[in-house]
């Protein structure tokens, strides 16, 4: 579905009685860094850095799932499509995954296009009507968002479900908490639809792993989320007792070789790939009242620090309004120096960051004791700021 056009967001507006429309994106990007919210929306600086392999990755991934279910792609031509895109974006267009190690950048490449290549010949398409790129309006107090879901559909409980593709790697603890807030606005937008609570089910359909729900030994089931390309070598094991359990001692080495090398559980006999059960990995989150009031409120804090800080700048011309603090940098240096569009000549707490790193470096010891020095006057002076050991022979 096309993205709504600027006379239908200046109609929103007026409706609404307010001067700015949110996103999901803009939010997130200020919650992940305000200096970054500030070269990208208050001076709409251009970004310096070639974009994110990640970004562009997963843009390519959400074109072909579209087309898919709009009916413009066949199923079988979802590979060809893929692997067309990962061409363009990193042989020819050299994106990195990461871009300071050439050789883990090889390694992240590899498993991902193998994971990427394998969720392409094995999705198991939605059995309902989907809604691709549906428009949503959501409201958080007086503040007007619009967001595009990425698939949206009424499965045969009744109930209506938001599904976010990601390629990125699985969520898992708190990090679902974290990163739950764009599912949670946009079931609040549901809600405001006159959805009730109880039929709204919110997901992630992580692209790069396989649900596999297997029978252990003792008849139970076990469900796991494995890489797509892994799994003839997670299942090993599983796969060893099954085979030897029904009769194929004599040739188990064979068997879980084909299942390695192929990756795929059909190298296995039936009765054994009757033993699992593989789906997509989709996570759901909870979606009650709790989360709606934790990200309501969350959401709404970030508005007014947002105008906050861009009222401070109007006044004082001065970027410290929107300066990250040291410690968020730090948390997030491989966000920093792998995945912003900004690099350090403009992202400048990010560079006075690294300047720091490098003065600690700088301020360490210059010379070491040996054994003989414990005899010798030690005296500890201050030269610019930093600390010299002074040894007196």
């Amino acid at each position: 579905m096309a993205r709504l056009s600027e006379q239908q967001l200046n109609k929103i507006k007026k409706k609404e009685h307010c001067l700015k429309i949110w996103s999901w994106s803009r939010i997130n990007c200020f919650l992940n860094s305000p200096y970054e919210y500030y070269l990208k929306y208050v001076v709409e600086q251009k970004e310096d850095i070639p974009n994110s392999i990640y970004l562009t990755m997963g843009t390519i991934a959400h074109d072909i799932l579209e087309k898919l279910y709009q009916g413009k792609m066949k199923y079988q031509d979802m590979v060809s499509n893929f692997e067309d895109g990962w061409l363009t974006a990193y042989t020819i267009s050299e994106l990195k995954f990461d871009r300071n190690n050439e050789v883990h950048d090889k390694l992240i490449a590899d498993k991902y296009y193998d994971n990427l290549k394998c969720f392409f010949k094995e999705h198991k398409q939605l059995p309902y009507k989907v809604a691709i790129e549906k428009p949503v309006q959501v409201k958080i107090n007086n503040n007007v968002f619009v967001g595009y879901v990425d698939a949206c559909f009424k499965d045969s409980d009744g109930c209506y479900n938001i599904v976010d593709f990601k390629t990125s790697s699985i969520y898992k603890g708190n990090k679902q908490a974290k990163e739950s807030g764009q599912l949670v606005l946009y079931g609040i937008g549901l809600l405001q639809q006159g959805v009730l609570l109880d039929k709204i089910k919110l997901c992630w359909n992580f692209l790069k792993y396989v649900s596999v729900t297997y029978t252990q030994s003792n008849g139970t089931k076990k469900t796991r989320e494995i890489e797509r390309s892994q799994l003839g070598k997670s299942l090993q094991n599983n796969a060893r007792m099954w085979l030897k359990k029904e009769g194929y001692a004599d040739n188990v080495e064979k068997y879980l070789d084909e299942f390695q090398i192929s990756n795929n559980i059909q190298s296995l006999p039936q009765v054994v790939q009757d033993k699992y059960s593989l789906n997509d990995c989709y996570v759901f989150i909870e979606f009650n009242n709790k989360a709606i009031d934790f990200w309501t409120t969350k959401i709404q804090n970030a508005i007014t620090d947002i105008e906050l800080r861009e009222k401070d700048y109007q006044e004082t011309k001065s970027d410290k309004a929107f300066w990250d603090s040291e410690e968020s940098i730090k948390t997030q240096s491989y966000y920093f120096s792998t995945l912003c569009g900004y690099s350090a000549n403009l992202h400048l707490p990010y560079k006075q960051y690294l300047q720091n790193l490098e003065n600690q470096k700088n301020s360490n010891v210059l010379y070491s004791a040996d054994s003989n020095d414990s005899q010798n006057d030690i005296q500890s002076i201050e030269i610019d700021g930093k600390t010299w050991l002074c040894y007196e022979f």
